[in-house]
């Protein structure tokens, strides 16, 4: 008899996550529209901001080859098609960036920032790329968790971070299999495709840099970090640093120093 009720009970839950699909299905369509219409009005926007930007690059591609602009020079012509198309691609490469970060941004990308159960299938569905931590509010490992992604966050904004409070996500808790504080899943479309589990992975110590989280989640297709990035040394040389970096290279706070474990559910 009990047996028949919880398989009730999980068939009552399944249902509702199907219809919960149905719903995100039609929300998917809306967010779609409305993130056609994002791009298009960023892209206005882009407009407004790179009205210098043709003229930078063109200043720019005469310093790289060498032109101080004098027309005594013949050898290269402003008017150059090559040249001008050139500059017109990066223009545009410019504007679709830009059109694709206020996108990201519409969906919440950039910023770290807590759901509720109800919204889960639909923040994770929604975006290509999405990193959700499941934490407890007493457990102190969590909390050196969501200090490290809010550092995280604001510098890749092509992945969307997601905490949720675990005691109030029972049916996740469940259907993921989460059975350690802090994990952090790593979802691609939609699927779940990784995980990271307490701190095994980051050292066992609760001092572990931002930086090697950052390099756990490159490995886990969540963000992307430059293989090699150049730094400037003394006297303005540049210095190659093997290794992965990302666009931002600011050394990052370590961790807490409380040394308790992974806290067990």
């Amino acid at each position: 008899m009990a047996g028949m009720m919880q398989q009730a009970a999980l068939n009552d839950a399944m249902l509702g996550v199907t219809q919960d699909a149905v719903v995100r299905n039609v929300e998917r369509d809306l967010e779609a529209a409305a993130a056609q219409e994002a791009a298009r009005r960023a892209g206005v926007a882009g407009d407004e901001q790179l009205e210098h930007t043709e003229e930078a690059i063109a200043a720019a591609s005469l310093a790289e080859r060498g032109d101080d602009g004098d027309d005594d020079d013949d050898e290269f012509d402003e008017d150059d098609p090559a040249l001008r198309a050139l500059e017109q691609r990066r223009i545009a490469q410019m504007k679709a960036m830009h059109a694709k970060r206020m996108v990201n941004q519409a969906k919440g990308h950039g910023d770290y920032r807590e759901i509720v159960e109800e919204e889960f299938l639909k923040e994770c569905t929604s975006s290509a790329r999405v990193v959700v931590h499941f934490f407890h509010a007493d457990f102190a490992r969590c909390k050196i968790i969501d200090k490290h992604l809010r550092l995280i966050a604001p510098k890749h904004d092509t992945c969307k971070f997601l905490t949720i409070n675990a005691d109030k996500a029972p049916f996740f808790v469940t259907k993921l299999a989460i059975r350690t504080l802090p994990t952090l899943l790593i979802f691609h479309d939609g699927v779940c495709k990784d995980r990271i589990v307490g701190f095994e992975e980051l050292g066992g110590e609760d001092d572990f840099p931002t930086r090697m989280l950052e390099v756990r989640l490159h490995t886990a297709g969540a963000i992307l970090l430059s293989a090699k990035k150049k730094k400037k040394g003394a006297g303005g040389r540049e210095i190659a640093h093997n290794g992965t970096y990302s666009d931002d290279d600011d050394d990052s706070e370590g961790g807490s120093d409380d040394d308790d474990d992974d806290d067990e559910e």
